[in-house]
């Protein structure tokens, strides 16, 4: 399994792809910054003709970007493609099945290989945020440690949802032919129960709300909503619970799946 992992990374790393993505959101991140900062430097009049001066510092930054850990649940489509790269297409894992490797490990090869994946994507961008603030921002001292503190509860608990999106995304993967299939479902199953349709649905049908509430409560954006108004700490247990969840169902179904899937 280390040999196989080890490989399977190996390619990714070496994908342009992966560089080019992380320098893209690195480049938005920075812009982003650059037009936050200048802004900040402005300063503005009010009727009572009093100065105003906005200023900005890292402890809101780290809020904006726990405001928007929600986007991991897309990127993990990014970190899982890079491994899987259309093997069905190009009949590379049917090369891997009649070379004799067992489907376990394969299966298991990759989702481990795409959880790396993600986990040096996530390391390089939240580094690289944090570096792009501390660089351009006052530290905002007084605030700072709590902010930290408050940042790394969001992320710790963020993490088990990402593992429950690569999860899925990995089993969607494996029994759909395509990654642009796989992706559609992906985006439709995940935007469907994090979005409003069910809810909305509900107050014209009432007989929908039993279904909306249990879409709710096991959708991966409920805990991220949460967060915006309860303390991560009291959101942990139900974000490990339900990511993991996701995982465990979702590799089962996928090997079960793939061990009875034909391969030509």
């Amino acid at each position: 399994m280390v040999k196989y992992l080890n490989a399977e990374c190996y390619k990714a790393f070496r994908r342009k792809y992966f560089y080019l993505f992380l320098a893209a959101i690195l480049a938005l991140a920075g812009a982003f910054m650059l037009l936050l900062r200048v802004e900040g430097m402005h300063q503005s009049q009010t009727g009572d003709g009093m100065i105003i001066i906005q200023r900005v510092s890292v402890p809101e930054l780290l809020g904006v970007l726990a405001m928007a850990l929600s986007v991991g649940l897309y990127f993990c489509l990014i970190a899982a493609d890079m491994v899987f790269s259309e093997q069905y297409k190009y009949n590379t894992l049917k090369n891997e099945v009649s070379f004799g490797l067992p489907r376990l490990r394969i299966y298991l090869g990759k989702l481990l290989s795409s959880v790396l994946v993600a986990v040096v994507m996530c390391a390089v961008l939240v580094g690289g945020y944090l570096l792009l603030a501390f660089a351009l921002f006052p530290t905002g001292a007084d605030r700072l440690g709590e902010s930290l503190r408050t940042f790394g509860l969001c992320l710790a608990a963020a993490f088990p949802l990402w593992l429950g999106g690569l999860g899925f995304f990995t089993m969607l993967q494996f029994l759909l032919r395509g990654s642009t299939a796989a992706t559609v479902v992906y985006v439709m199953v995940i935007g469907l129960l994090g979005g409003g349709f069910l809810s909305l649905m509900s107050m014209f049908i009432p007989a929908l709300e039993p279904l909306e509430k249990l879409m709710t409560t096991i959708s991966l954006n409920t805990p991220f909503n949460l967060m915006r108004t309860q303390s991560p700490e009291s959101l942990m247990g139900y974000a490990w619970a339900l990511g993991l969840g996701w995982l465990a169902v979702s590799t089962l179904v996928g090997l079960v799946g793939f061990r009875k899937k034909e391969i030509n």
